[in-house]
Formats: structure tokens, C-alpha cells, sequence
């Protein structure tokens, strides 16, 4: 009889043990289709480096920890905000840009979730180059950002311009496939084939004509 019910007991736990399992790994599955999602990871095109040929800028999220590129990251809009930003730092990401040519400098742009933007402008500053303008999607609790501009000079990544925007620029009714944003509404736009641009962070202007009027966009040459 103790035989018979210790082999109805083992039974028991067998299965008790392959049920549990087969739940864990489901509600792994389940965890990986709802509580995460896929980094959007922008590219463009243009004259980067003076030599008259097209190139291409790509962006990376990076994992030091892994050593390899983070393709899935977890959702904000299913996961405590505090816990995404912890998830970023623990895998020491790293938000990065580089050219399609070989030994080019890798732009480096610190633990983020990505960019929300990634824009050829064209060639501004009449260099022979194309500059390009990108926000940085920070893991932060802010809403107010800034746009850098960034030319390569000498096979060197160089900031040329950076100013304030509010990532309500980026914004899209929910439902809507997210958006590829070649301009910053309100902020970086092209009128009448000129760049204008807004700074949020300007407080000081010399007439009154000038408050909250969009400029024309000028860039130094590197």
C-alpha cells in the first residue's frame, strides 16, 4: 500500500514540476510579448564626408554588459518608468552613430532609450558636407530636450549647434503608427527650402517682433 502511494506521489510531483514549467515559460513568452518591445533604430543618407558619395548613418543601442546590439528593451507604456530606467543602466547601454565606412569615429552618445529624431539637413554651412540633427531620447522625467547638430570634420564628429526644444514635438495620436520625423514642429523646419529654427531655451531678444519667431538656421563651418 506505502508503495503504491509513493508511486502515485512521485507521479504527482512529476507532473506538478512539468506543469509549473510549462507555466513559467509561458509567462516568460507573455512577459516578452507584452512588456517589451522592439528599439526602433533610424538610419540616413547624404554627403557626410565631403568625398561627393552617399553614405549612410546608422544608429546603435549597445550593451556594454552583453557585449552585442539591444534589440528588445521594455515597454514604458507597460513597465514603472523607474524600472525601464534601471533596466538601460544595468545593461550599460549605449546610444551610438556610425558611418558606413571603414575606421570612421564612432559618435557616442551616452544611456538612452534612443533618438526620437535623426535628420539630414543638408549642407548649411557650405562646407562640401551635409550636417545632420538629431534629440536624444534621455531616460529622464523631463519634457524639455535639445537638438544637436553634428558634422564630420577631418573624420572627427563635431557639435556644431545645439538649442532647446519640448518633446511634445514628437507626440502622435495613439492608435497611429509612429512617425519618421525629418523635422521638429515648431522647432527645426524647412520653409520655403531655408532651415529655421526655434530655441525653447531663449530667453532674451532684441526687439519684441522676435518673441517666439523662428530664425533662420546658421552653422559655422568646422
Amino acid at each position: 500500500m506505502k508503495k503504491t502511494l509513493l508511486i502515485i506521489f512521485i507521479s504527482f510531483l512529476s507532473c506538478s514540476k512539468k506543469n509549473n514549467s510549462e507555466s513559467h515559460t509561458e509567462l516568460s513568452k507573455n512577459k516578452s510579448n507584452e512588456n517589451f518591445l522592439k528599439l526602433e533604430k533610424l538610419i540616413v543618407v547624404g554627403n557626410f564626408d565631403g568625398d561627393k558619395k552617399v553614405d549612410t548613418i546608422y544608429q546603435h543601442n549597445f550593451s556594454s554588459l552583453q557585449k552585442k546590439e539591444i534589440d528588445l528593451a521594455p515597454n514604458p507604456m507597460k513597465t514603472d518608468w523607474d524600472e525601464v530606467v534601471k533596466w538601460f543602466y544595468n545593461q550599460d547601454a549605449d546610444v551610438k552613430l556610425t558611418l558606413n565606412k571603414k575606421n570612421s569615429e564612432i559618435l557616442h552618445l551616452g544611456t538612452a532609450q534612443g533618438l526620437y529624431c535623426l535628420i539630414n539637413i543638408g549642407d548649411n554651412n557650405n562646407d562640401g558636407k551635409d550636417e545632420i540633427a538629431f534629440v536624444i531620447d534621455k531616460l529622464d522625467d523631463s519634457r524639455t530636450n535639445t537638438c544637436k547638430i553634428y558634422t564630420i570634420c577631418k573624420g572627427k564628429w563635431q557639435l556644431l549647434k545645439e538649442f532647446g526644444i519640448r518633446e511634445d514635438a514628437f507626440d502622435w495620436k495613439k492608435g497611429e503608427t509612429q512617425p519618421k520625423f525629418n523635422s521638429i514642429k515648431g522647432y527645426l523646419e524647412k520653409q520655403n527650402n531655408i532651415w529655421m529654427y526655434l530655441d525653447n531655451n531663449q530667453n532674451e531678444y532684441e526687439t519684441a517682433d522676435e518673441v517666439g519667431k523662428m530664425k533662420v538656421l546658421e552653422l559655422n563651418k568646422c
